[in-house]
């Protein structure tokens, strides 16, 4: 395998690694001793960063409280569980009736990853330690802690009879995974029910009877399996199903049937039922060309919803199986529907939001068609005028089909009249989606800081069908890049914005793509943020954990190959050090899994010795994900500065 040209490379290319990490053991530059401010704040480290600005602070906290309420399930006893965040907490409580006052239950600090109540009790999964840990809170003292040490993979499931919960869990590294079952009501330590599973593996569902529960191996990214596990013995059973990419599943009222949303049957991800008895898979989800998100079925069977991704755009459809019509709900088709399921009556409920709109709890009568809102809280930004997400598309540089093929983008515009600088905000996660939410933060960029911000899917984005998503693998990693520079030319085309006072953001694979893009169109760019990037691809891919090693040598070739592991050096931003000549603000958290927090940091000072200066904010106390309340607000505050005094630098033309 030889490496694949690009243009513009051959300088990065030719430096040798080796020299640009002997620089990191020279000295600090003396020209820039003047200037390097260097502070620690209790977990904290601001290098190279000035004091922060007070008024923008204020500025800033105006928009810092995210409101917005979350439905989580409904209850056996009436009424429904819903997650109401605000500001660095959030409140469990009980929701009776619409627009009624909430009952709390519980009090939590983010970050919350799950949370179900049965009979009185209250089980929730929180971020301890850098790992997801199980809670149970019996009502009747303090919450104990279930878990121990190894991360928990999913969310865990609760008995149809409240009596127990099951929960996976993996070993270090994620070597090997088992599945447990906790008896609430006996405590003392879970029993193992399924050992020695390797690769990566979920937890789906547990069936009404108790007997067994849904498990899904996803190891291989685009060859995932479904199994059932007897509760008692721990015997596993695979589904009848075609190894394809299985978004979810989850077993039928009765458990007469699994319903799935899988890609087996083409491009995208539709929804299908397995009959368990006659093992026939029959779709259910109508022809569209987009992805099935999630799904619900009433408790009889009647009613079935579904939610499609509509070009980032949830689109919601329940189907009447008695009447055998598709009766779609057009109200909520401007922003992104989250968690929803079937309770009493016929009545479906749905968290919704978007971008001028917190998330909020809905209910949807489909025996009446008659959708109402459950859910009011204050929105401390409702007197504002908030940018809506304008959705474009713009052609990149190749073609499908004869022509040539469109990326979709979403654009936020400043109410002030252009031209506008630009934020180009570049997704987390190599598969992951832009997707038009409430973000608080992109407001604030939009109205106080005067940017228009445009958040592009580039190749390798999910939500645009299996083809797409693969774009960018292995060899093509780079085209990713080429995509950014299509963006950039067609911004240049815009006479409301300026395409030369334009910077960069994103996180973990979205800052690679920032800094990257950085390095081959530096004149055309002010500068990017670069949160918890991945710095080193090789040692990104060569220290996976071992549940995503096949994950990500799909993603990003085989770093064992030396013409691969020397292609993943030449398009990395410590590959790219002599490159990257504009300002760049480096975001870590020091517990970053693998060694990406090392790397970050030895980016920071290599770029230092060069003509701009690089900001790195460091937090000894947290992750990638930068998931502490005071981390995030150090993590604000900082990226609006720094995006402040790119507005004071003189722009290359």
């Amino acid at each position: 395998m030889t490496l694949k040209k690009f243009p513009g490379r051959a300088f990065a290319a030719a430096v040798p690694i080796a020299i640009v990490f002997a620089l990191s053991l020279l000295p600090p530059a003396p020209a820039r001793a003047a200037s390097f401010d260097y502070r620690v704040q209790g977990p904290l480290t601001f290098s190279g960063i000035p004091p922060l600005s007070p008024t923008l602070s204020k500025r800033l906290e105006r928009y810092a409280p995210w409101p917005g309420t979350r439905f989580l399930e409904w209850l056996p006893e009436g009424g429904m569980l819903v997650a109401e965040r605000l500001g660095d907490r959030v409140r469990l409580e009980s929701l009776t009736a619409a627009l009624a006052a909430p009952r709390t239950l519980a009090s939590l600090t983010l970050p919350l990853r799950w949370a179900r109540s049965r009979g009185g009790s209250l089980a929730y999964v929180q971020r301890s330690d850098g790992h997801s840990q199980l809670y149970l809170d019996p009502g009747k003292g303090p919450a104990r802690q279930l878990t121990q040490g190894d991360e928990l993979h999913g969310a865990p499931r609760w008995s149809a009879d409240g009596r127990s919960i099951a929960f996976y869990g993996a070993g270090p590294g994620g070597s090997q995974g088992a599945v447990y079952v906790e008896n609430i009501e006996q405590g003392g330590l879970p029993r193992l029910v399924v050992g020695g599973l390797k690769g990566s593996w979920r937890l789906l569902d547990w069936s009404a009877d108790g007997k067994r529960l849904l498990l899904a191996d996803v190891t291989r990214p685009e060859h995932n399996l479904l199994y059932l596990a007897k509760v008692g013995d721990g015997a596993l059973q695979r589904l009848d199903v075609p190894a394809a990419h299985i978004a979810c599943a989850r077993f039928a009222p009765l458990d007469s049937a699994v319903y799935l949303v899988s890609d087996q049957g083409g491009e995208f991800e539709q929804l299908y039922r397995l009959d368990l008895d006659t093992h026939v898979l029959n779709r259910i989800s109508a022809d569209v060309p987009w992805d099935v998100e999630r799904f619900a079925v009433s408790a009889d069977g009647r009613y079935t919803a579904y939610t499609v991704d509509d070009d980032g755009r949830s689109a919601l459809t329940v189907i009447d199986d008695r009447l055998k019509l598709a009766l779609p709900v057009p109200w909520l088709r401007h922003g992104v529907i989250g968690t929803m399921g079937f309770g009493p009556a016929h009545l479906l409920a749905i968290t919704y939001e978007s971008a001028r709109r917190p998330p909020g709890v809905y209910v949807y009568d489909a025996d009446h068609r008659v959708l109402k809102r459950w859910t009011r809280r204050p929105n401390g930004l409702a007197a504002r005028p908030l940018a809506a997400a304008r959705l474009i598309h713009y052609p990149t540089w190749d073609r499908t089909n004869g022509a040539w093929r469109m990326i979709s983008a979403y654009v936020y515009l400043p109410p002030a009249p252009g031209p506008a600088p630009v934020l180009i905000l570049l997704h987390a996660g190599v598969d992951s989606q832009f997707r038009p939410r409430w973000r608080p933060f992109v407001q604030f960029v939009v109205n106080e800081l005067g940017f228009a911000v445009i958040a592009p899917n580039v190749r390798g984005s999910s939500g645009y069908g299996k083809t797409f998503r693969t774009l960018a693998d292995g060899w093509q990693r780079d085209d990713a890049v080429r995509d950014v520079g299509s963006l950039l030319v067609w911004i240049g085309m815009q006479p409301g914005l300026d395409v030369h006072r334009t910077a960069l953001m994103g996180r973990g694979y979205g800052g690679w793509l920032a800094l990257n893009s950085l390095a081959t169109f530096d004149g055309h760019l002010l500068g990017a943020i670069d949160v918890a990037g991945m710095a080193d691809l090789t040692d990104y891919v060569t220290h996976a954990p071992a549940g995503r090693i096949e994950e990500r040598i799909a993603q990003f070739g085989n770093a064992a190959d030396p013409s691969v592991a020397d292609f993943l050096r030449h398009i990395s931003p410590l590959g790219e050090v002599a490159r990257i000549r504009r300002p760049v603000l480096i975001v870590q958290g020091l517990q970053g899994a693998g060694s990406r927090a090392n790397n970050s940091q030895q980016l920071a000072y290599l770029l230092r010795y060069h003509r701009d200066p690089v900001w790195l904010l460091t937090a000894s106390d947290t992750g990638n994900e930068f998931s502490a309340p005071a981390d995030r607000r150090a993590l604000r505050i900082t990226v609006a500065q720094f995006l402040q005094s790119l507005l004071s630098r003189r722009p290359r033309t």
